[in-house]
């Protein structure tokens, strides 16, 4: 073998193949071998290759079993490359109509507030569906850490809110602080409280329920009081979308032409009668966000 070696070389050296510019014609136009030098002993050929092989050889062959290996996984269906998920839901808009939820839903849910949802409270089934309500008679966003619930709990409402094992949470509340035209500082307040419950609730579905404008309220003109709930509201939207959660407008079914909450169901003008909470209740549970049909799984 070395013998056979040392000839190869030495008509290489004659015949100048060891110049770059002979070298590169031979790797770009190899020429077909001929029936003699196909026939000329292929053992010694094969030994001759095996025993020359370089390094950079060696790699050529790792990388195309590895693109071979990569061409039967993806072939057998086996992920390539990493998943990622997409949230298309628009948060910038309320609560889209939707088939009613089942009764089983509402063992999952928790609904608290001020004394709108005391309707909630005494006049629907919902409890008896097994959702959790609170509510408390004159609540504001400062007093959310002290007042307990008018019915069912000496806790603080707070407390209530962050210690649940539900994972649909609905938040009515506001109205109280309707007299006030400070909504910039009222919006930084709700965002604080939102901020910590989403710290132990960030996998939850946590819906904001916008003020619906009532008939009439003590202590305010009517002009002053749209005027006001429309402010509210938009602080309201501008939550939502900032922190990625849902709010529901109940407005669209509840209100009448002159955009007021429709008198045949409130007793007060502002707190919803029997026939007002379950309309109320309906609404809510045809304005379920069913996640499965906005985040989606894409894999490459």
């Amino acid at each position: 073998m070395k013998k056979r070696l040392s000839i190869l070389l030495c008509v290489c050296l004659l015949c100048g193949c060891g110049s770059k510019s002979d070298q590169d014609t031979a790797e770009t136009e190899t020429p077909a071998p001929t029936e003699e030098t196909a026939a000329e002993t292929p053992a010694a050929a094969e030994e001759t290759v095996s025993e020359t092989q370089t390094p950079e050889a060696q790699t050529a062959e790792e990388s195309a079993d590895a693109a071979a290996e990569s061409a039967d996984a993806k072939e057998s269906g086996s992920p390539v490359y990493a998943c990622r998920t997409f949230d298309y839901y628009d948060y910038a808009k309320p609560v889209p109509a939707s088939a009613n939820i089942s009764d089983d839903y509402y063992q999952d849910v928790m609904i608290a507030g001020d004394s709108r949802v005391g309707s909630l409270y005494l006049f629907t089934d919902l409890r008896d569906k097994g959702a959790e309500i609170w509510y408390t008679t004159s609540i504001t966003l400062w007093r959310i850490y002290d007042l307990a619930p008018d019915e069912g709990s000496d806790e603080a409402m707070f407390d209530l809110i962050m210690d649940t094992e539900r994972n649909n949470i609905y938040i009515l509340i506001g109205i109280n602080e309707i007299r006030n035209s400070n909504f910039d500082a009222w919006k930084e307040e709700f965002s604080a409280v939102l901020d910590e419950l989403l710290s132990k609730h960030a996998d939850d579905s946590i819906y904001l329920i916008l003020n619906y404008q009532p008939r009439s309220l003590a202590n305010i003109d009517d002009a002053s009081l749209r005027q006001h709930v429309e402010e509210q509201n938009t602080r309201l939207k501008q939550i939502a979308e900032e922190k990625r959660i849902y709010y529901i407008d109940i407005s669209d079914e509840m209100t009448d032409d002159n955009g007021l909450v429709k008198d045949e169901l409130v007793w007060d003008g502002l707190h919803f009668n029997i026939d007002g909470a379950k309309q109320f209740a309906d609404y809510l549970g045809r304005h379920v966000v069913r996640e499965d049909n906005y985040v989606k799984e894409i894999c490459e």
